[in-house]
C-alpha cells in the first residue's frame, strides 16, 4: 500500500512539474491569437509600468490577425527569419566537417600527446563564450569579417562540443568490428566512412541537433558581430519590437518555436542515444 501511495505521488509531482514546466508555452500559444487591445489590457502593469498584470489564460475574442500581420505585412520578418536558418545550418554543417574527423582522431589514437589535447579540448569546452569574447572579436577584426555572417559562422564551426559527443560515440563502437573489417581492407579512410560514421551516427545526428537548438537561439554573437539590422537573427530583431506591438512579440516568438520543437520531437531518440554515449570513458 505505501510503495502504490508513493509511486502515484512520486507521477503526480512529475506530472506537476510538467505542466509548470510548459505553462510559458501555453501563455505563449494564448497571447498569439489574442488581440493587441486585449493584451494590452491584461499586461497594463509589465507594458507601462502601473497598473495590474492579470494571467491570459483564454482570450475573450480569440484572433488570427497577428499571424496575418506578420506573414503578410512584415517582410522583415522573413530577412531575419531566414537569416537565423542560414547561421544556424552554415554552423551545424561546419561543425560537422569538422568535428566528425577530429573525434575520429581522437578516438583511434591513443598515447600522452592525444590525451592532452583532448584535455585541452574538455578545458575549451567548459569556458563560455563571455570569456573568449575579447579575443574572439580581436581576431575577427584583424581578419576584417567583422559585420557579416561569417564572423558568426567561423568561430562557432571549431566548437569543442560536438568533438566530445561525437568521440563519445566512435569510443563506444566494438574493437572487433574495426579489426575484422582491418582484413579485408587496410585503407583507414575507408574504415572511417564505411565504419566508424554508420555506427557513430546516433552520436553525430545527436551532436547536430543540440547544435541546431544552441545556435537557432544564440544572442551573444549576433549582438557582438553584426552591427547592419539585415544581417541580423530573429533572436535580436524580436527583442527590439515595440510593446505597443506586444501582439507581434507573442506571435514572432510562436513561429519560430516550432520549428525546434518539432525538431526535438523528431529527433529525441538520437539525442538520448548520443547522450547515453557520452558515458564511455576514455
Amino acid at each position: 500500500m505505501g510503495r502504490f501511495i508513493a509511486k502515484n505521488a512520486a507521477a503526480l509531482i512529475i506530472v506537476f512539474v510538467c505542466i509548470i514546466s510548459c505553462f510559458p508555452v501555453l501563455v505563449l500559444g494564448v497571447g498569439a491569437v489574442t488581440g493587441q487591445y486585449e493584451l494590452s489590457a491584461y499586461l497594463e502593469g509589465v507594458l507601462q509600468g502601473q497598473g495590474k498584470t492579470y494571467l491570459l489564460l483564454l482570450p475573450a475574442f480569440p484572433t488570427l490577425q497577428g499571424f496575418a500581420k506578420t506573414l503578410l505585412y512584415q517582410p522583415e520578418f522573413y530577412v531575419v527569419f531566414w537569416n537565423s536558418v542560414k547561421l544556424a545550418g552554415m554552423i551545424v554543417a561546419g561543425q560537422m566537417f569538422v568535428a566528425v574527423p577530429a573525434a575520429w582522431g581522437f578516438s583511434r589514437l591513443h598515447g600522452r600527446l592525444t590525451n592532452l589535447l583532448f584535455y585541452l579540448y574538455t578545458i575549451l569546452m567548459l569556458l563560455p563564450f563571455q570569456v573568449t569574447m575579447l579575443s574572439s572579436y580581436i581576431v575577427i577584426e584583424g581578419v576584417g569579417i567583422n559585420d557579416t555572417h561569417a564572423a558568426v559562422v567561423l568561430p562557432a564551426v571549431f566548437s569543442t562540443f560536438p568533438v566530445f559527443i561525437i568521440d563519445r560515440s566512435f569510443l563506444g563502437l566494438p574493437g572487433e568490428i574495426f579489426e575484422a573489417f582491418s582484413l579485408d581492407s587496410s585503407s583507414r579512410l575507408q574504415m572511417f566512412y564505411h565504419v566508424g560514421v554508420p555506427l557513430a551516427m546516433p552520436g553525430i545526428k545527436a551532436a547536430a541537433l543540440l547544435g541546431l537548438i544552441e545556435y537557432w537561439n544564440m544572442v551573444e554573437q549576433p549582438l557582438l558581430f553584426l552591427k547592419t539590422p539585415a544581417l541580423w537573427p530573429f533572436s535580436l530583431y524580436i527583442p527590439r519590437i515595440s510593446y505597443e506591438n506586444v501582439s507581434d512579440i507573442f506571435v514572432c516568438s510562436l513561429i519560430v518555436l516550432l520549428p525546434m520543437a518539432l525538431l526535438i520531437f523528431g529527433g529525441k531518440e538520437d539525442i538520448s542515444k548520443g547522450i547515453g554515449a557520452m558515458a564511455v570513458k576514455k
